[in-house]
């Protein structure tokens, strides 16, 4: 999944994917020296407990910023690479629907972006 990831988030990707897979990495990943950014999107990857799936994709759907931009580029390729190993038949989350949640989410920012910069051009 995180060699899907271009740049500087594919670290990130590698982190996230080791925070799903191993007990107390947490724990360890402080000791790295993340910077406050790397935790905060490391953070929005992260399910809590008691979360629900849906409330954790609307989660990073709904994330500002910077972070919130890598945290769905993450997740997407996370996404897709559940969606490619999905086994049939198995009890899974909807992958497929959370996808295009945050593809959805990721234009609706980007959009809103590139609306702001026309206007403030417009202005100038």
């Amino acid at each position: 999944m995180a060699g899907s990831v271009a740049g500087h988030a594919r670290g990130l990707a590698y982190l996230h994917d080791v925070l799903e897979r191993v007990e107390g990495a947490a724990e360890e990943l402080l000791k790295l020296g993340l910077t406050d950014d790397e935790r905060s999107v490391l953070a929005l990857l992260t399910r809590r407990p008691k979360e629900s799936y849906r409330a954790y994709v609307l989660r990073i759907a709904c994330a500002d910023g910077q972070t919130g931009e890598i945290a769905r580029t993450i997740k997407l390729a996370d996404l897709d690479d559940h969606l490619h190993h999905v086994r049939i038949g198995r009890r899974t989350p909807d992958y497929a629907g959370a996808r295009r949640q945050l593809v959805a989410a990721q234009r609706a920012r980007r959009g809103a972006l590139g609306a702001g910069s026309r206007s403030a051009s417009r202005a100038a």
